[in-house]
């Protein structure tokens, strides 16, 4: 017997999806073993070539995790001590923590409503330091990569995007991880498309750096096995390349359920007063992929607990701001939409695997708190 999920409605959908799937992958499991092909092997090769096509990307590089993805992106690119690149406080760690360890520094801006870098905000950011700017597309959504490229490149500065959340969602068809001269992925089991354990891909059109992060990611190995630099020991596994080849036959179904629960939302929440929601899926413009389904409502708490009492988990994007975590020492940033956000932001459960009826039951609840909107 299985463990149940404490949650009438959980948030992610990761045991269901093993249960449709596991004939699929375990016999990946097996054939991997069978094969001893652990390191490097076809099933890498076969992933990096699927996600370098649906992506319209010359290269795509798997590394071990989308944290290392960001940092051999800035090592690539010579980003070192001195160096400014500018990011958001509303993200992961990982973001700023890529920015350190490569001894450069962060410099943090504000958010717009939509969770993403605000432009308006950019510009005024730079210094004669800047060497970078990393965009965060949250939950999904892609940044204004038009603008955001037309000041970096009157700047003269590189961007790399932290596409962690964002894989399938794209502008009128240019795909998040496209823009950037080197960008970001993460294959970690909480997004939309992952393995089960830790994973990263990169993604360049740049010959140059394609080559010297494929030497980076394997201890500064050529394809003869000659060491030619020092790097890292950043491979993405073969077997949960195997893994992540299997999920991606199912992904452009798993993003159209993403969006078909979205809308759900939208049309069963949009006349509650007090409850601020993500724009709807649309077919133009942003095309959103929904990797997570973010609320704002002054009484976050509030409804946290009522949803939690209703047996619905949901998650919060992120309590505590980064730069007002005392121990990472950014607090000189003023970020004051970044900072409300983190009071008000709580996301419902979103994935593939949730049902209608689970779905109308969360917004019966969401409505009950708000008394039926």
């Amino acid at each position: 017997m299985g463990q149940r999920d404490p949650f009438q409605v959980p948030y992610v959908g990761l045991k269901q999806e093993f249960e449709q799937r596991q004939e699929e992958l375990l016999a990946a499991f097996s054939k991997v073993a069978a094969n001893a092909s652990y390191i490097l092997r076809e099933e890498v090769e076969l992933f990096e070539t699927s996600i370098s096509e649906m992506l319209g990307v010359r290269h795509a590089i798997g590394v071990n995790s989308g944290t290392d993805a960001l940092f051999l992106a800035l090592k690539a690119l010579n980003i070192g001590q001195d160096d400014e690149v500018i990011t958001v406080a509303h993200t992961f760690v990982a973001t700023i923590a890529a920015i350190v360890h490569c001894g450069a520094k962060p410099v943090l801006v504000d958010i717009a409503d939509d969770f993403n870098l605000a432009v308006i905000a950019l510009e005024q950011a730079i210094t004669a330091s800047t060497k970078a700017i990393i965009p965060v597309h949250m939950n999904g959504r892609c940044c204004d990569m038009d603008a955001i490229l037309a000041i970096a490149d009157k700047h003269g500065l590189h961007v790399v995007e932290d596409a962690a959340q964002s894989m399938g969602a794209h502008i009128d068809g240019a795909y998040a991880g496209t823009f950037g001269a080197i960008n970001a992925f993460s294959l970690h089991p909480m997004k939309n498309l992952h393995c089960y354990g830790d994973g990263g891909i990169i993604t360049t059109n740049d010959d140059r750096l394609a080559e010297q992060l494929r030497l980076l990611r394997n201890h500064g190995q050529n394809p003869n096995k000659e060491l030619v630099a020092f790097g890292f020991n950043s491979r993405l596994d073969n077997l949960q390349a195997a893994f992540l080849n299997i999920n991606l036959k199912y992904f452009d179904g798993d993003i159209a359920r993403r969006r078909q629960i979205a809308l759900r939302y939208h049309a069963g929440l949009k006349d509650c007063a007090g409850l601020k929601l993500p724009d709807p899926p649309q077919q133009t413009g942003y095309f959103d992929a929904f990797s997570s389904y973010p609320v704002r409502c002054t009484v976050r708490d509030r409804l946290l607990r009522h949803l939690q009492q209703k047996g619905i988990e949901c998650f919060i994007h992120w309590e505590t701001p980064l730069h007002r975590n005392e121990h990472l020492e950014l607090g000189h940033f003023s970020l004051p939409v970044t900072e409300q956000i983190a009071r008000e932001v709580l996301s419902l459960p979103m994935h593939p695997f949730l049902e209608d009826e689970q779905c109308d039951y969360v917004i019966d609840a969401v409505k009950e708190f708000f008394n039926g909107c």
